[in-house]
């Protein structure tokens, strides 16, 4: 049974990563979040840390195998897939200069003040944060 649900984890994860990579190619991140990410309530919901383990390691591990699956098409799907399941998540977005005059962006994950996919606390300070993504949240007294 644990190895079925892990099958479906993964299968929904590969279609979702498929469908934000496919997505990216023809419109913009905000219109793919806005039709993908759903409102949740604010609360962080801290106890639910092996769901948001499971998501973000199956959606790292399923984007390996879809061609240009950058840190941008993994964070908007673990946010859509948070979403689904009521736990809201931030994407952060940076750049850094390399080289010359080079520069490089980096989106990652933030779940409950921490980076929970494409990096961790360390490796994102390399980078100046230029905008922050939360996922919407839904109405005080408005049930999910």
């Amino acid at each position: 049974m644990r190895r079925l649900r892990w099958a479906g984890i993964y299968g929904l994860s590969l279609l979702v990563v498929v469908v934000v990579r496919l997505g990216l190619w023809v419109t913009t991140y905000q219109r793919l979040r806005r039709l993908l990410v759903r409102p949740c309530p604010p609360d962080p919901q801290p106890e639910r840390i092996r769901t948001v383990a499971r998501l973000t390691r199956a959606v790292n591990r399923m984007a390996r195998l879809v061609p240009d699956g950058s840190c941008l098409t993994q964070t908007i799907s673990c946010q859509a897939l948070l979403s689904w399941k009521g736990i809201p998540s931030t994407i952060s977005i940076g750049v850094r200069k390399e080289g010359g005059s080079e520069l490089k962006a980096h989106a990652w994950l933030l779940w409950n003040g921490a980076v929970v996919l494409q990096g961790n606390e360390e490796s994102v300070r390399a980078f100046s944060k230029i905008l922050d993504l939360p996922t919407p949240t839904l109405p005080a007294g408005a049930a999910s």
